[in-house]
């Protein structure tokens, strides 16, 4: 990453890393004030919008400015999202079946993610070069992300557990 070592790299992922846990939880202070859906949309917006100014950034990209802004609205969109859609998906799931539901969503998350990285990094590879092809990338990932909060708006659920429930983070 633009001439770094592999410790400074690692380095500069650590923003990322630490806005996904601060958002994650958030999630769980913000989903029993203001619901599943409310917390899940500004979760994908934020994904969405991370992903375009990751799109947007330029060749010769700098960290602090180019980046950096990108990893922190892509960290706190992921933090937000993720405890959200899992709240969602479990609220109606009856006691006998949750470790089933909970397994099968778990799963469902880690072929989601592999599957996903697959694509974009063929996108992002198909390009000429290594920039305008992450670009690509993540325009793609600003459409999927941008086309789940439309989903979330529109079709999904509010759940909102009861007052002193805790709410586990991903």
């Amino acid at each position: 990453m633009l001439g770094c070592s592999a410790l400074e790299t690692g380095l500069a992922f650590l923003p990322l890393t630490a806005v996904i846990v601060f958002g994650a939880h958030l999630a769980s202070h913000l989903i029993g004030r203001l619901g599943t859906r409310a917390v899940a949309l500004a979760g994908f917006t934020l994904l969405a919008t991370g992903s375009v100014l990751l799109a947007l950034a330029p060749d010769d990209a700098r960290y602090a400015t180019d980046l950096l802004p990108g990893f922190v609205m892509l960290g706190l969109g992921t933090g937000l999202a993720f405890p959200a859609v899992s709240v969602t998906a479990m609220a109606d799931v009856r006691h006998e079946t949750a470790g089933l539901s909970s397994g099968l969503m778990s799963t469902a998350h880690e072929l989601g993610a592999a599957i996903g990285v697959a694509i974009l990094s063929a996108i992002a590879t198909a390009a000429p070069n290594v920039a305008s092809g992450y670009g690509n990338g993540f325009a793609v990932a600003a459409g999927v992300a941008g086309g789940l909060a439309r989903v979330t708006s529109l079709a999904a659920p509010s759940v909102r557990p009861a007052p002193g429930t805790p709410v586990a983070m991903h």
